[in-house]
């Protein structure tokens, strides 16, 4: 049988345009992939450090917990004369400090004498709490917890290894992933006399971190040697106190260098192994633990299935693939007589597709045609559109955890991390451009007497105040920063004399004279200040903030509500206290 010019060009352009879309939808789906999967490591990696910052947040919070119990005075009572009223008082003490945290699971005041005789010890027995007394009470001076904790100086936290707890009655936490923390006790000559010791329940802690994370995301915990401390298989973990190891870098290889030491962070996709039907994409980080104790080093990751992270991709190939057959359609009912028009959008259409792909360039279709190539220009809209929203919502979700990473959640003011990004650049400029700077550190008077008698409403409510007058009271120029509790430190940027930066340290004094009204209460706030200058009271960061906390301790002891300057050249004070 023999076919017309008008059949043949029909059919080559079926052929020639099925081609040029399968190339191009081919290049653009790889493309898609790539950058989907890199996104998804990104993602990843980000909110892994989101975690570690909140661990990081965790723990300075049980270390708030373990020096507000160790320096009651009951605390020291207890381990020196044993007092009775003493002891059950700081029982009472432990107990609501447990009914406030449900992850922890034991708190216990330890004696350095009698061979660590537990003094004051409450449990956690489920949905209530355990007073452990009498010949119950334990002698742990054995556990390195103890021994370990004792060494330290006042304020100081110990952090003991993750492990399963096997210590005899140690009620809900008995046989389960813990974790311990502990500050010493010191007497009035700045002797350890016992220990506060925190047991935390891992599997709250970590529960209670995940909230907010994409539900497809899985966690991975390990020990500095490799060992899974969580593992999305609860029979994977703690294999070293089961007899049979389970270690990361079986099942990552890539993290081989993590565990050795080598690298801080690594992204990775892994198809073999458990993967080898559900490859995934990972992000782990070897995360050094600032806290004395057993744990040195831990590796953190998140993980998640690849599957998901294509599945925009997987949408963009199935729109291609009906472009591609909507243009071998339309090819074939063109006539010969046809086909040099239909060959011009064509080629057009394929060339914006191209440029889509190569760098989301966006040209106009001819999605006004009313015939075969209109519908196909449509399609390729309607594809640009869906790739762009889901490109727009994952850098959504990247600008919102980086927001997260980088602000303190309660005041909306920048972070620690942010602060010391920013400090470091002022050295930087200030260094290449001999400008000068201050830097203002100061802490909330009286802020634990607020807590006490309003609670952490009242004190929260309080925070978020000071920082709004902290920022009304300073310049766009100026860096406003919550780097602790109720610590805040403000960067001053070029002053252009000394008697500038008094004015603004005064200022910001004013700024907190009236009192804060909170549930119909008074709450009335002074600050302590201590100021240091570049270069003249440091050329490093660490100097710097060195410089001014020390002159904010010596306005504290000068009687709080004022200021001073680090230089000992005129210090300028407010000498009326609150």
């Amino acid at each position: 049988m023999k076919f017309g010019i008008a059949v043949k060009l029909g059919l080559l352009l079926a052929a020639v345009g099925m081609l040029a879309a399968g190339l191009t939808g081919f290049y653009g789906y790889e493309a898609s992939r790539s950058l989907l999967v890199d996104s998804a490591k990104a993602d990843l990696l980000t909110s892994t450090k989101v975690l570690i910052g909140r661990i990081t947040q965790q723990r300075e919070e049980v270390s708030r917990n373990l020096q507000v119990l160790a320096s009651h005075p009951a605390a020291l009572a207890s381990v020196q004369s044993g007092n009775g009223a003493q002891q059950d008082q700081l029982a009472t003490l432990f107990e609501r400090m447990l009914y406030a945290n449900p992850s922890y699971y034991q708190i216990r005041l330890i004696s350095a004498s009698d061979n660590g005789l537990e003094r004051v010890r409450v449990d956690r027995a489920g949905d209530h709490m355990v007073r452990v007394q009498g010949d119950d009470l334990q002698e742990k001076a054995h556990f390195s917890y103890v021994s370990g904790t004792l060494k330290l100086s006042a304020g100081a936290t110990y952090l003991s290894r993750i492990v399963i707890n096997h210590e005899h009655g140690a009620h809900s936490g008995l046989e389960q992933p813990s974790v311990i923390l502990a500050t010493p006790v010191v007497d009035d000559l700045g002797h350890a006399v016992g220990a506060v010791v925190i047991n935390l329940d891992l599997n709250s802690v970590f529960s209670a971190l995940m909230v907010n994370m994409p539900r497809e995301y899985q966690l991975f915990l390990a020990n500095r040697n490799g060992d899974y401390l969580i593992h999305p298989d609860p029979t994977m973990t703690f294999g070293f106190d089961k007899g049979r190891r389970f270690l990361i870098q079986d099942e990552f290889a890539d993290t081989r260098d993590l565990v050795e030491g080598k690298p801080a962070k690594l992204l990775t996709e892994v198809h073999d192994g458990r993967y080898a039907n559900a490859p995934a994409v990972a992000a782990f980080i070897g995360h050094k633990v600032m806290t004395d104790g057993d744990e040195e080093r831990l590796i953190m990751g998140l993980a998640q299935p690849l599957s998901i992270v294509l599945q925009q991709a997987d949408r963009l190939g199935t729109v291609v693939m009906q472009m591609v057959a909507g243009i071998f359609l339309v090819c074939i009912l063109i006539a010969a007589v046809m086909a040099r028009a239909v060959t011009r959008p064509i080629n057009s259409l394929s060339q914006a597709v191209q440029r889509f792909a190569n760098g989301h360039q966006v040209t106009k279709l001819p999605v006004e045609r009313q015939d075969e190539i209109g519908v196909l220009a449509r399609s390729v809209s309607q594809m640009q559109d869906e790739i762009r929203q889901q490109l727009d919502a994952l850098q959504s979700n990247r600008q919102e955890l980086e927001h997260l990473a980088r602000h303190d959640v309660l005041t909306g003011l920048s972070n620690r991390r942010a602060f010391q990004e920013r400090l470091e650049l002022m050295l930087v400029r200030a260094q290449r451009s001999g400008e000068r700077f201050a830097l203002l550190f100061i802490d909330v008077d009286q802020f634990k007497g607020i807590n006490d008698r309003w609670g952490h409403a009242g004190g929260d409510a309080t925070l978020k105040i000071v920082a709004l007058r902290l920022c009304a009271a300073t310049r766009k120029a100026d860096v406003v920063a919550r780097v602790g509790g109720d610590e805040f430190v403000v960067l001053l940027d070029n002053p252009t004399h000394r008697e500038d930066i008094v004015a603004i340290a005064e200022k910001l004094l004013d700024s907190v004279r009236s009192p804060i009204l909170h549930e119909g209460q008074e709450i009335q706030v002074g600050f302590s200040i201590g100021i240091s200058q570049y270069p003249g009271d440091g050329a490093t960061a660490a100097e710097l903030l060195s410089r001014a906390d020390h002159a904010m301790y010596e306005t504290k002891a000068a009687g709080r509500n004022g200021f001073r300057f680090s230089s000992t050249k005129g210090s300028p004070t407010n000498p009326t206290p609150l």
